[in-house]
Parts: structure tokens; sequence; C-alpha cells
């Protein structure tokens, strides 16, 4: 594995806003209500991948059009609301949730949220968490003892908002801590004085934002900005401990031509001041556009325009164009044309990997284009497909490189490098359900990377195939039970051994009492397989988890 890695340099930079990648559309088109609440089924944006994930009692899974206003840092979501009854009063969604779960390897996950309204006009979202786990991961090293994993975030926020007769205002903000520790590199000249083997990270932001009430003013507007910052506290490969500060702003401004025509602007703009050995900048993004929807026609035309001013400025630019069509009442056909530009700020790469390191400041991702087309559709009810194919070129992608163990460091990080990519992709997603009985899915899709000459190490974790099912079906009454299970091939590595597949299979099981009170159980890694997850490091051995949550 070492060899794989040392010869490999670094590098790397940002991935941010509009539509850097595009997803694939959703299988179904069913539109619902949502209530801007948390969603007490969601995990935290920001989990990585050192947890088993607990499933627990959810609706089945719905299409849902958000609006595309300014969403705060929270650690919450969105909940579809409650069926209207018979006489068309609508049900009161519960307001508050919790949820605690323990297991073996002593992971913990624990939640409480509350949406309170306050008044008729003012509501204050609260939403606090911890994850994490204390026990053996399996290491990557010949001969190597297990590695004791320590892994913990805690994570706290707050929104409120006060409704004027036409604009509405919200103040809020969020913390978290995450502390962990590096896997040792076995068998490596110890230099314990240079680095430490544990870090702490340090997040936190606050915001305003102002927003129009939809339709109370010839234009609808949102206007948000505050400040984001992230710390290191010990040093690390090659990288100083320190902050990284931005001052983020964005929203938009969209009006109606008639009722079928809007054209709008989309903006954000990110300055970034760093007290550690990375370049100031500043990163501006403009997406004015055009939308057309007569209900068979669905027609988006509209640019993304950024600019990056120091480090490396430059210009550019990418299409943001989606055109869809709608026939036979249940089938929909459509081709799209995105794009755009990634902030690869602190934030975003500790996302990737919390074990990140880099031997140069990262530069902004920049996707030209990607195309994709497609058709979905519902042949019969409770039955949904979606077959999709694409082309994306991304400039300045980000891999991640595991194990840079240069200059005998006693631990293993995960190098970020950044290299031109083109992969094209395709793929084809199916849906059954039937009432609230059963709930299945099967996703699967294929991508062939392609990077220049000498580079192809870089796509050591890149995915070739990817396959995603589950069923989830009620057995008795409230009693459920759930099975998953993820593949995915990584890219083929020749002259080296290439990475080890993802081969990953959980069974989950729960109840439910009174319509509001949920003990499950889930076993996790039921195969018991080691491999690289995609933040670089080994994953845990086969795990169980149990607990309870509660809506009130």
């Amino acid at each position: 594995m070492k060899s794989i890695i040392i010869a490999i340099g670094l590098g790397g930079w940002c991935m941010h806003a509009y539509a850097q990648e595009q997803a694939p559309d959703t299988v179904l088109n069913r539109t619902v209500v949502v209530e801007n609440q948390y969603n007490p089924e969601v995990m935290d944006a920001f989990k990585i991948n050192v947890l088993p994930e607990v499933e627990e009692p959810a609706v089945p899974k719905q299409h849902i059009d958000y609006a595309t206003s300014p969403r705060p840092f929270s650690a919450g979501g969105f909940t579809p609301m409650q069926a209207m009854s018979s006489d068309e009063k609508q049900q009161e969604a519960p307001r508050g949730y919790a949820r605690a779960a323990y297991g073996t390897g002593n992971n913990v996950d624990a939640r409480l949220s509350y949406l309170w309204d306050i008044s008729r006009r003012d509501c204050l979202g609260f939403s606090a968490s911890l994850y994490g786990m204390n026990g053996d991961v399996p290491s990557v090293f010949s001969g190597a003892d297990d590695w004791k994993s320590r892994f913990y975030r805690t994570d706290v926020s707050l929104d409120y908002r006060h409704a004027f007769r036409k604009v509405s205002l919200g103040v809020g903000g969020a913390f978290a801590s995450q502390v962990f520790n590096y896997m040792p590199a076995e068998g490596l000249v110890r230099d314990e004085s240079s680095v430490s083997g544990r870090q702490r990270y340090t997040l936190g932001e606050g915001y305003v934002r102002l927003a129009s009430v939809e339709g109370a003013l010839p234009v609808d507007f949102s206007f948000q900005t505050g400040l984001r910052s992230f710390s290191r506290a010990h040093d690390m490969y090659l990288m100083e401990n320190g902050s990284e500060n931005i001052v983020h702003t964005l929203g938009f401004v969209s009006g109606k031509v008639n009722e079928i025509q809007r054209v709008g602007i989309g903006f954000a703009m990110d300055n970034l001041i760093h007290d550690v050995s990375q370049a100031d900048y500043t990163l501006l993004q403009l997406n004015p556009h055009y939308t057309f929807d007569n209900g068979r026609i669905q027609l988006r035309a509209g640019m993304h325009v950024d600019a990056q001013f120091g480090h490396d400025g430059r210009l550019m630019v990418a299409p943001d164009v989606k055109l869809d069509f709608l026939f036979a009442e249940t089938y929909r056909v459509y081709v799209h044309a995105a794009g755009g530009t990634r902030l690869n700020d602190f934030r975003r790469l500790n996302a990737l990997s919390p074990y990140w390191t880099q031997l140069a400041q990262m530069q902004t991702s920049y996707t030209p284009v990607d195309m994709q087309a497609g058709v979905k559709g519902a042949p019969v009810p409770g039955f949904g497909f979606c077959l999709y194919g694409g082309y994306r070129v991304v400039k300045d992608e980000v891999f991640h490189v595991p194990y840079v163990l240069e200059n005998g460091y006693p631990y293993a990080y995960v190098g970020l490098s950044q290299e031109k990519a083109k992969v094209g992709y395709g793929g084809v997603k199916l849906a059954y359900q039937y009432k609230d009985w059963i709930d299945m899915t099967l996703d699967g899709v294929y991508s062939h990377w392609n990077v220049k000459e000498g580079m192809e190490p870089l796509l050591y974790l890149k995915p070739r195939f990817v396959l995603d099912a589950s069923v989830r079906a009620k057995i008795y009454r409230d009693l459920w039970v759930k099975a998953q299970y993820r593949f995915e091939k990584r890219v083929e590595m020749e002259g080296m051994e290439s990475a080890k597949p993802v081969n990953d299979f959980s069974l989950s099981a729960g109840y439910e009492f009174f319509g509001r009170l949920n003990v499950f159980v889930g076993v996790n890694n039921l195969l018991n397989r080691t491999y690289l997850t995609e933040t670089g490091y080994p994953v845990q051995g086969i795990n169980v988890m149990a607990g309870l949550s509660v809506r009130f």
C-alpha cells in the first residue's frame, strides 16, 4: 500500500456553489407539501463514514420540490407533512425529535431538535447532535495491530425567524467540535515531536438573512450574509495549526414575466481570509436565468459566470440549461447542461475526509460542462424508473490519495490532489412501493474516468461501478425490517494493486409505539469486510447499534 502512494504529489482546491456535479433526477415525480422543520430521519450532513448508519422508520421516499431560497447552516432538513384528514384539515406535524443510540465499538448517536413557534410571526429552531466511536478498527498495514480509533463530533445550531408583513428576518448560528486521532503508520521512523497523533477541529458560523414573503412584493428576493470559521488545534503533515475565516454571502432576486415565465439571478460571494500559509482570495458567482413551465414543458435557460480574484484569479463560465418534456401523463424525457465552480475551502476538505492534508493550496474546482440526458416514468402505480447517461469535464477535480508517508512521519494521512478529469457515466434507478407495506429501490451507475497519462494512480479510490439496493417491509402492524446492500468496484490500477471494493450489507429492524416512539436495532458490515471508505481510511468491522427515538 505504501509504495502505491509515496511517489504521488499532492495539490488541491475548491468546490462550491450552484451545480458542479449534476445529480440524476429522482425516479418518481410526486410533489408534496413541506414544512420548515428539522428532519429527524436525515443524519447530519457533515457526518463522515466512520459510523454505521442508523436507519429508522421513515415515510416512503417521495420527490420533493424545494424552494430555491438560501438555507442556513444547520444540522436539520425538512420533513413531509402528515396526510390530510377526511375533513380536509391538515394535521399538525410533531415539532420536536429526540434520538439516542449506542453500539459496539462505543458507537454513539444522539440528537435533539425542536422547532418552537413562539408566536404567529416568530419561530425558533434548535438542533444538537453527538456522534462518534471509540474502538478497534482493522489496520491496513500488514501485520499491524488493530487501530485504536477515536472520533467524536458535536453540533449545536440555532435559527430564529421573524415574519413581517412582506419580508422576514432571520438570524442564527452554529458551532461544531470535532476530535479524532490518526492511524499509526507501522514500521516507519517516528518523530513524535514534529506532529501530533490527535487533532481537533472547531467550526463556527453566524449569519443574518432577509427574504421576501412569497407573492407579497413584485419581485421575490433573499439575501444572507455571515462569517464562517474553521480552525485546527494541532499541526499536521506539512500544515501548521491555524484557521480559515470566510465572509459568506448569497441570495437571489426573481420576478414573474407572466404565469408561466420567470427571470432571475442568483449570486454568491466568499471572501477567504487565512492566518496560516494560504493565500487570501475572493470567489464571486452569478447565475442569471430564465424559466418557462406550462405543465408539459419545463425550460431553464441560464449560465454560471464565476470570477475569482487572487490566488490564480480567473473567469469561469458554464451553462445552466435544463429542458424537460412530459408526455403520456407519467413519462418525462430531459436534457440538461450544467456546470459551475465549487469552493474547496477547509470545510469542504473536511467533508471529503477529516484525515486530509495537502502539499499546496487547493484550487477552485471548475466544471465547464456536465451534460446529462435521460427518461423517467411511472408506467404502473407504485413503480417508477429512470434511465440516464452523461459526460462531465472537471478542471482541478479533487482526488483522495491515501497514506502519504514521506519523511518518516509516524501517522497515516489522506493527501488531496487535483488534476483535470473527464468522466462518462450512465445508470438506472428503479423503485417500487406498495402502500406502507413494502418499499424497494435499486440504483446502479457505471463511470469511466480519464486523466492525463501518468496520473492514473490518482483514480485509486474513484468508483467504476456502484450498486445500491434496499428493501424496507412491514412485517406486522408497526414492526418493520430493512435490508441494505452497497457494492462499489474501484478503478482498476495497471501495474499496481487496485483498491478493494466496497461490499457492505446491513440489516435493521424496529417497532413503533403510539405512532411516535420507535425502538430500533441494526447490524452493519454484516459480511465483516475490510476496505477503505471514501474518506481514505478503513471501515469498522461488523458492529451492532440499538436505540430509540421519539417525536413530540
